[in-house]
Parts: C-alpha cells; structure tokens; sequence
C-alpha cells in the first residue's frame, strides 16, 4: 500500500559502530503546512529513576513513515529508548526540549530534529516501558469513548495546538464540551497523573 506524505521530509542515519545497539537519527521537514498537532507523533515518557525517554506510542506520522521506509535496518519503533534530543542528553532537557515536539522552526524555514535512540532497553527501562504501556491503554481507552464522529469540522481550533479542527484527524469531546484533537489530548493526559480539561481544568478522570 502506498504512502502519501503531505510535505517534504528529509532524514539521515548513522548507526554507532562502538554502540551497536545504537543509531543516530535526522528528521527535517518543510515548515510550510507543518502539522503542530502531529508533530514527529512520538508520545514518549520517562521517570525519576531514568535518564533517558522511553517511546510509548507512535502517533500517526509520515515524518517516522518515511524514515522508516528509507531506514528498514534501523527504524524507528515504540519500545525504544530516547539518549539524546538535539545534544541535549538530561532527561528534563529532552523532555521539555520544543524540537521533540516539532515545535521549533530552524534556518531556511525547517524544522528539524536529531535523535540518539538505542533499541535495547535494560531491565529498568522495560519494567517502566510495560507500565507506561498500560497507562497509554488508559488514556485511549478514555479518549475513545469521547471521540465524535470522523470528519466533522468544529468553529473553534483545537486549544492545545491550535490548529483547525477540520475533520482530518479524529476528534473528541470531552464531558465538560471542549473538543481537541485526540492525539493532542493522547498526549496531554498521558503526562498527567489526573485528567483535567486544557480549557476548564475539569477533573474528568485518571488512574489510581
């Protein structure tokens, strides 16, 4: 089946020769119809007890699509670990880092990201990575239950990202009225320990 990327993308790799568990990742794309809510679609988490991010989920993205096509040998996949986002290689740093989040524009009108990711979780990564997991099925379980039908469009633009509501992603609608992009509200709730409105801070659920 093909696959249709709605803007230019570039990517590059180098795998490590004295890691070999390791590979070095350049993601780069056309600012122009950039997808804030889509981003590079990583939903990536990690703890106190670690130092490097975990990917838990990746969201649709033809940005990950491409590198992946072009990559077989080393792609990129959920359950894999995050060493360095833009030589930043602190946990915090690379969490709160915009680039991780396609956020941030660079020269020429690109946005651009260079990752270390190693395929290899040790113990305390994959005992982590299996409870991120069933907290991820949370989220989505929740969220889908509140999704409205596909392809309807809204007036207002999604309030986490700011982008249209235009049908071309799905779309939910919280108990309190609000409506986002599911994959914007995936996020946002994935990091929280209570599920609260972005608008209204509605308590509306969580997990023990």
């Amino acid at each position: 089946m093909a696959c249709f990327f709605p803007f230019r993308c570039r990517a590059r790799a180098q795998v490590l020769p004295c890691q070999e568990s390791a590979f070095r990742v350049t993601l780069e794309a056309e600012l122009k119809d950039w997808p804030l809510s889509q981003g590079w679609g990583l939903v990536v988490s990690s703890d106190e007890a670690l130092r490097e991010l975990v990917i838990v989920n990746i969201q649709e993205s033809t940005s990950v699509k491409h590198w992946n096509l072009e990559h077989p040998e080393c792609p990129i996949e959920v359950g894999q670990a995050i060493l360095e986002v833009n030589g930043k290689t602190e946990r915090n740093e690379m969490l709160e880092a915009p680039e991780l989040w396609g956020k941030t524009a660079w020269k020429d009108g690109k946005v651009l990201i260079q990752m270390l990711i190693d395929v290899q979780l040790t113990p305390r990564q994959r005992s982590f990575f299996n409870l991120a997991i069933r907290r991820y099925d949370v989220v989505d379980e929740f969220l889908e239950a509140t999704k409205v039908a596909h392809n309807v469009c809204m007036v207002e633009p999604c309030t986490i990202c700011q982008e249209a509501l235009d049908g071309s992603s799905d779309v939910v609608r919280l108990s309190c009225g609000h409506h986002f992009h599911k994959c914007c509200a995936q996020k946002r709730f994935f990091s929280q320990k209570n599920f609260r409105c972005p608008c209204c801070n509605n308590l509306l659920g969580g997990w023990n």
